[in-house]
């Protein structure tokens, strides 16, 4: 594979934004590991786990509106990375933190914990 480990993490967090903003929930698949589950909180607090394959199916709905998102922090540590993303919305903006291990097929994001701040 190709680039640094930083080059590589952006490429997969990349194919992630560039899914949510284009509908494609194969990039989304290709950048997440199979198993992986969206962790959020619903109102009350409680923990809410959502298969990664629901974010997929939403983003080839057509259902997503127009947003725009950013990396806005990269930490390495060997073969673990820890980036958080912020992907704007209209009405809302998430705050993701993302998990990724370099496996033996590259760079994956293993865990994805969210917040939602309305504006």
């Amino acid at each position: 594979m190709a680039g640094t480990d930083k080059e590589q993490i952006v490429a997969t967090v990349t194919d992630y934004m560039e899914g949510i903003r284009g509908g494609d929930g194969a990039r989304i698949a290709n950048a997440f590991y199979s198993s992986v589950n969206l962790n959020s909180l619903d109102t009350e607090g409680n923990l809410v786990l959502t298969p990664r394959s629901a974010l997929e199916a939403l983003a080839n709905s057509g259902a997503l509106p127009p947003n725009s998102s950013e990396i806005t922090h990269i930490e390495i540590d060997n073969d673990m990375a820890l980036v958080k993303v912020t992907i704007d919305l209209p009405t809302l903006n998430y705050h993701d933190l993302l998990t990724l291990l370099r496996l033996n097929v590259g760079w994956k994001i293993v865990s994805k914990t969210y917040t939602t701040i309305m504006k």
